[in-house]
Order: structure tokens, then C-alpha cells, then sequence
């Protein structure tokens, strides 16, 4: 058996157990702040897991600010030894599931560890019950203890107030190394509710965080739900971030007026291009079930007003034709137009190629 096989054994099941204690033995908890936390742009947040700065909360609409408290794309990297780790968190809001997506997503943690050949696998997800202290213990499969690179996904459509990362006693947990020198620049994604993970069916399968994973990167998500409207003031923040490339999927949520576009696109652009003159800015099509929708009157809006930039003579603007990102067979969504985990899948895959080649070796 090769190397990489023995580490893909690393899986599976994620199991509650009683607090404090894992597989018999006691737990030691650290809190997971002081380990390494990607996917946040910005160290001044009222909360450990928020997305947006304090600064932006007089800039944004109330709804992006509510939606920003919510820690979509935030994860923890570290290094662990033992069989099993255990996590403990708690939440910010008594919603935990919604209609069309399972608390596992909304609500839950997700753990991946990295294999040998430098891939990331699936360990296990911790289901969330309750508000406050809920606890999961995921156990790897390999008969030695290990030292090992871990991932963990916050939730995705709910706040999360505190988290720790418990081993047991005589056990090692450390931050993760920084990421080599050309795979530290972030990808940022502003975006609408699929940016922001509806509806995957656990926080891992969000497709910023499958591209995340391909790229070996980190990404901060920036999607809110039905409020990525690329109103000027978010502008702002973006402007503040240093990433390799800016990815805006945000057709689903500006309307139907061309003028809407022109307007809104053209302020997004040059408050980037102030602070970030060459920084990749793609942005993404609308993608329908049907194949003969395409491309959709929103996708050519866009694509007009980004026309338009580029004749003036902006670079480094890229358009992604919507109809290649989640399939021909209508069964990349849960109902219609959210992505389940088959097209959010997808969608990272068909991005990947561009993103790649947009940001080179940043």
C-alpha cells in the first residue's frame, strides 16, 4: 500500500461524545484564535469569526453588515498528533437549519486533514444541535498516531461566538506553518447566497471552499446572501485587500436596469483599480439549468458593462460565460437556482483553469 493510500485511510465518522472527554481520554482545549485562522481579510472585527471590519459597518447596508457576523469561508489550520480531535463551538443565532439547507452547512464544522501527495480529504462533519457548546470528536482511522495538517470549516450561514480545538493530554497542537511565499495571497469572492454556500450541505462543500482546496490557497468569502449588489460603498473594503485575483459572482442580485450595471460595476472597478492597479478582477456569469437559457440577459448586462471598462482601456478585467459552470444535466441545484454539492463542485472545477491562469505565480 503506498503512502498515499495509508494517508486517505484518514477519514471518516464524526462522533459526539461527552464533553471534556474523547475516546476515554481526557481533552485539552485551546482556543482555536490562537492558532491560525484563514479566510479572514481583516483583524479588526467586533467578533472572533466576522467577516467585515468595524469600519465598514457605517458603509454597507444593514443587511450585508447582519449577514457579515455569519463566518462563511473562515477555517482554522493547525497540526495534531493524536487519533482524535474534538471540537467545541457555539453559535450566534438559534437558526441552525433552513427550508432547503441542513444545519450541517448552516450550522456545522467540517474537518479535513491534508494527505501525503499534498491533497486535502474529508474527515468528518460536527453536527450542531443547540446554540451554544455543541461538541463533535473525529476520529482518523490510522493505527499510529500521526502528526498531521488539519483544516476546519466554520459554519456557514450562522455566527460562530467561540470555538476551541480540544486533544488529548500529552498531545501536540500548534498553528499551521505559513503557507509557502506564492500561495499566500488570498482569492477574494464577492458574491450573493451561492458565493456565500447556499445551499451545501456542509460548510466544506462551498464552492470558494473547493477552489480554496484545488488551489491550495487561502479565500475569504465574502458573499451575502441576497445583498451582493456591488453597492459602492463595498467597494471600499475590497479596495483594502491585497489578493491575487478578486472573483465577483454577483449577477443573481443586481436586477434587471442595464444602467444598474454600467454604474455599479464601473465604481467597483476603479475603486479597485486606485488601490490595486493589476489584481485580476473576474467576474462571473449567471448559470441557469437550461443550457438554451444562455446566456442569460443578466450575464450580457454585465458583460456589457465590463465592455464598456475595458474599451476605455482597464485591464485585467476577465468574463466567465455562465453557461459552462454547473453542468448541462439540471442536477447542480437543491431548487433551481442554489448549488447543491454536486454544482458547487462544479462550479470550482470550471473555475479553477481561469483563476489559475489569471493569477500566474501571485
Amino acid at each position: 500500500m503506498t503512502a498515499t493510500w495509508r494517508a486517505a485511510l484518514v477519514v471518516l465518522v464524526a462522533f459526539v461524545l461527552h464533553p471534556g472527554r474523547a475516546l476515554g481520554q481526557e481533552v485539552q482545549w485551546r482556543d482555536a484564535t490562537s492558532l491560525e485562522v484563514e479566510g479572514k481579510g481583516w483583524a479588526q472585527t467586533a467578533g472572533p469569526f466576522d467577516r467585515l471590519p468595524d469600519s465598514a459597518q457605517s458603509k454597507v447596508s444593514p443587511a450585508v453588515w447582519h449577514l457579515s457576523k455569519h463566518s462563511a469561508g473562515i477555517c482554522i489550520r493547525f497540526v495534531t498528533d493524536p487519533n482524535a480531535v474534538s471540537i467545541r463551538w457555539s453559535l450566534t443565532s438559534e437558526s441552525l437549519d433552513m427550508p432547503h439547507m441542513p444545519a450541517t452547512g448552516v450550522s456545522g464544522v467540517d474537518l479535513y486533514a491534508r494527505l501525503a501527495d499534498g491533497s486535502w480529504r474529508f474527515i468528518g462533519n460536527g453536527r450542531p444541535d443547540k446554540v451554544d457548546g455543541n461538541l463533535a470528536t473525529f476520529q482518523f482511522t490510522e493505527s499510529v498516531p500521526a502528526r498531521r495538517e488539519c483544516l476546519l470549516y466554520l459554519p456557514l450561514y450562522n455566527g460562530t461566538k467561540s470555538l476551541e480545538i480540544g486533544v488529548p493530554s500529552g498531545a501536540t497542537l500548534d498553528p499551521a506553518a505559513p503557507r509557502p511565499d506564492g500561495l499566500r495571497r488570498p482569492i477574494v469572492v464577492y458574491g450573493t447566497s451561492i458565493a456565500q454556500g447556499g445551499c451545501a450541505s456542509r460548510p466544506g462543500m462551498a464552492w470558494p471552499a473547493i477552489l480554496g482546496r484545488l488551489l491550495d490557497r487561502p479565500v475569504i468569502n465574502l458573499g451575502f446572501s441576497g445583498s451582493g449588489t456591488m453597492e459602492p460603498p463595498v467597494a471600499e473594503p475590497l479596495a483594502e485587500l491585497d489578493p491575487a485575483a478578486y472573483v465577483i459572482d454577483c449577477v443573481w442580485n443586481m436586477g434587471v436596469g442595464q444602467e444598474a450595471y454600467i454604474d455599479r460595476i464601473g465604481q467597483l472597478v476603479r475603486t479597485i483599480r486606485k488601490a490595486r492597479p493589476v489584481t485580476p478582477i473576474i467576474f462571473v456569469g449567471q448559470s441557469l439549468l437550461r443550457p438554451e437559457a444562455h446566456p442569460t440577459g443578466l450575464s450580457l448586462r454585465q458583460e456589457a458593462a465590463v465592455r464598456a471598462l475595458q474599451k476605455e482601456g482597464v485591464e485585467g478585467l476577465i468574463l466567465v460565460p455562465g453557461m459552462d459552470l454547473i453542468g448541462h444535466d439540471g442536477e447542480g441545484t437543491v431548487d433551481g437556482v442554489h448549488l447543491s454539492d454536486l454544482g458547487m463542485d462544479r462550479q470550482a472545477r470550471s473555475l479553477l483553469p481561469i483563476v489559475s491562469r489569471a493569477i500566474g505565480d501571485n
